[in-house]
């Protein structure tokens, strides 16, 4: 099995107008699609990020406020996700039920195992 990580991205707070039945919806489905996960042994983890945070760059290492939340696209959360490959992946990613909403997308990205990182 390989590992990936999978960034849930979000266009603003795609959330923010959302009644308070709306949002229990969709912790709800959202939720649900997370546990079935786990159980299914595919999620070693998932959990949403907060919407502050500083960025660290530059030559230097030079620390920014941000992300901004107004940025166009945001990180909003992330899956540890165990799949045989890029194919299932997809079609593990592909059954989030915030695609039954807007302004979501999920970016895949396979977790590369270097030997000797991460060993004591």
């Amino acid at each position: 099995m390989k590992e990936f990580l999978f960034f849930i991205m979000s266009e603003g707070k795609p959330l923010a107008n959302a009644s308070p039945e709306e949002m229990q919806q969709h912790i709800r489905k959202v939720g649900d699609y997370i546990r079935k996960n786990v159980k299914e042994g595919k999620f070693l983890g998932a959990q949403p990020l907060e919407s502050n945070g500083i960025t660290i760059g530059g030559s230097k290492g030079n620390t920014f406020d941000g992300p901004y939340i107004e940025s166009k696209e945001v990180i909003s959360g992330y899956y540890h996700v165990l799949a045989k490959d890029m194919e299932e992946a997809v079609e593990i990613a592909k059954a989030d039920p915030r695609f039954d909403e807007e302004n979501w997308s999920i970016v895949i990205r396979p977790i590369q195992k270097i030997e000797g990182i991460n060993k004591d």
